[in-house]
């Protein structure tokens, strides 16, 4: 979860099931592998892949490792703190397998059969993830689990030598592998024993780190049965084997698809649909909910995040949480987050029972740069099991039970994969096809991330302003340039001159290699949209809004209220806000008169998307000073 031109309340979890890299299965015992390289490393002279290969297969048993084609291996797990247990199930000879994890509130399965990536979460809910970064996955790890990797041809794989890395008395040999139609991954192996010793990951926007050791010897074959994973985001994990069975019976039972198993939603007094005001800000929906029969609280509905809470609202509730790992989003750091159950989570006469949510500081984490409070957040969760209608034009969302509404009647069908719970669907940016996830929770009309602007430079208009805070969100701020989209094709429609963020994010959701660019509610507002997930695909349905020129802020500042001070986060350079001497940290105490404080952020914005030419006095406090400054309002996008 991430995003931008504004604030983003989204988190991306980095450990999710989807998440998982397996190498050799035996070899590598096949988990989630995190993290970033360790330090202390000094470089040396590369060693012949070929040979580093031969010496491993020699040390993992030799012809051994072909033997057996199919494992069920048991283990105890402790993932951010969370003590767990894992069964896995390996077709070696298919390249299918499947996972499943038993860990109270991150339990659930992921797995391959041999044509999609599939998620389960701990509802029973399964999906299937289509994107790029999920396809490459798979591809590799169909290739790993069947030790292709040490055949005389290795598999058709790419190797290439990397840099030996030494640690005191250690060397290690380091191969960068890249399976057929897969993608890189960096596999370094004991000079001294010949057994693999790590794996270097990078999937999408973070790198994945496993290290491996307790070989023992099982049927002639080495195994790893203690596997260290850390994520570059500063989450870890444990895994330690309890059991291999080789050859278990009906394995192809164990790694089939398993059906969605989800039985805990339904409607108040038999309904099959319910309507919910909302409040529209900063293109943002904002709507009440009730948790555990208490509230109303104020929640975002966000189709690019899943199900936060503020851990104020837990203590209101009087419910407590477990494990602990970092998250990231839209900025370039962490934050620390936890788990909490809920027993009831109502959206109108929707009602969902003992639903998962992670607990982060949303009130004082995106909730300082909101254009209203907010105790948290919907998302995946509640649109994984309604058909839901964000009526942009009459301000509501509409929750159907499965089923019950003719799709007919809900717009142009338009096709969505999904990457990381979030739908991505295909389109174009100025005329380039662009893959793009379909955000609610983003303000913007569209982020294009910075690894897709670099590769395709002519989506890049020529004039753009300099860079400057964007967003602001879970990882703290995001910065970009801003620039003029003269058209977005989404399905048969298309919308034409909306404001751009280049984003300039190397870290984070915004640095993801795999996506081109993020829509968000600037562009969405000029629709119905209606989400069928079980069926991936979106409706679009244009209302009176749909040629409607943007409006964008003329000021140039990024404000947040902090501690209830409205507070200048940043001024781009080369803005009125510029001009008028405006720097960070300042204080605006009043404007033309009216204080500040009493203003929600969402009506200075407002303030400050006046007409081109509106002069505005602002009562400004730097520090123990406070002057009067003038700012003329003027378009600089």
């Amino acid at each position: 979860m991430k995003r931008n031109i504004g604030t983003r309340p989204g988190v991306q979890n980095s450990v999710p099931k989807g998440i998982v890299m397996r190498l050799c299965v035996l070899t590598l015992c096949s988990f989630l592998a995190f993290g970033s390289l360790a330090g202390g490393f000094a470089a040396a002279a590369q060693s012949d892949p070929s040979a580093v290969l031969s010496q491993a297969r020699a040390a993992l048993g030799g012809d051994a490792i072909f033997v057996a084609r199919g494992l069920h291996i048991r283990s105890d797990v402790l993932v951010v703190g969370i003590k767990g247990t894992q069964e896995q199930w390996q077709d070696l000879a298919g390249g299918r397998y499947a996972d499943y994890q038993e860990a109270g509130p991150i339990s659930g399965a992921d797995g391959y059969d041999g044509r999609d990536y599939w998620v389960r979460d701990s509802s029973g809910n399964v999906h299937v993830e289509g994107a790029t970064e999920a396809r490459l996955q798979a591809i590799d790890n169909a290739f790993l689990n069947g030790y292709a990797l040490y055949r005389p041809d290795h598999g058709g794989a790419t190797l290439a030598a990397q840099e030996d890395q030494q640690s005191g008395s250690a060397t290690y040999h380091v191969v960068r592998v890249t399976p057929p139609g897969g993608s890189p991954l960096d596999l370094w192996f004991d000079a001294r024993t010949g057994l693999p010793y790590r794996a270097v990951l990078p999937l999408g926007a973070q790198t994945y780190t496993l290290t491996l050791d307790d070989y023992r010897r099982f049927g002639g074959v080495m195994v790893a049965y203690h596997l260290h994973g850390e994520s570059d985001t500063g989450n870890a994990e444990d895994t330690r084997i309890a059991a291999i069975d080789a050859n278990p019976p009906a394995i192809d039972e164990h790694v089939r698809k398993p059906a969605s198993t989800m039985h805990d939603f339904s409607m108040a007094g038999g309904a099959v649909s319910t309507s919910v005001p909302f409040t529209l800000i900063d293109n943002h929906v904002y709507l009440d909910v009730r948790l555990n029969g208490k509230g109303p609280f104020r929640f975002v509905f966000d189709s690019g995040g899943a199900n936060l809470i503020d851990p104020g609202v837990l203590r209101e509730l009087g419910v407590g949480r477990e494990g602990t790992m970092q998250g990231s989003g839209v900025g370039s750091q962490t934050e620390e987050s936890a788990f909490a159950r809920l027993s009831l989570l109502q959206v109108g006469q929707a009602r969902l029972t003992n639903q998962v949510f992670l607990v982060v500081p949303v009130r004082a984490g995106f909730g300082i740069a909101g254009g209203a409070p907010i105790d948290g957040l919907i998302g995946y969760e509640v649109l994984a099991r309604y058909v839901t209608t964000y009526d942009y034009q009459h301000h509501r969302v509409v929750l159907r039970m499965p089923g019950t509404t003719a799709t007919s009647s809900l717009g142009a069908p338009v096709p969505f994969l999904f990457h990381n719970n979030t739908p991505q669907i295909s389109g174009r940016i100025d005329g380039t096809l662009a893959d793009m996830t379909v955000d609610t929770g983003s303000r913007s009309a569209i982020s294009i991330l910075k690894p897709f602007a670099d590769a395709h430079p002519n989506v890049v208009p020529a004039t753009v302003t300099a860079a400057g805070v964007n967003g602001f969100g879970v990882g703290g701020a995001s910065v970009g340039r801003l620039g003029r989209v003269a058209s977005l094709q989404l399905g048969p429609y298309t919308v034409r001159n909306v404001i751009g963020d280049y984003s300039q994010q190397t870290k984070g959701a915004f640095a993801d290699p795999y996506v081109a660019g993020n829509i968000g509610g600037a562009v969405w507002k000029r629709f119905s949209v209606t989400f069928d997930y079980p069926h991936q695909t979106m409706y679009l349905q244009p209302n009176v809004d749909f040629s409607k020129p943007e409006n964008f802020d003329r000021s140039g500042m990024f404000l947040i209220n902090r501690s209830g001070k409205v507070t200048t986060l940043d001024v781009r350079p080369g803005t009125p806000a510029a001009a008028a001497g405006m720097a960070k940290g300042d204080v605006i105490d009043r404007i033309d008169g009216r204080g500040a404080a009493q203003m929600s952020l969402a009506e200075i914005r407002s303030t400050l998307m006046r007409p081109a030419g509106t002069r505005l006095r602002l009562l400004v406090v730097r520090g123990s000073q406070s002057r009067t400054i003038e700012l003329t309002l003027r378009d600089y996008v």
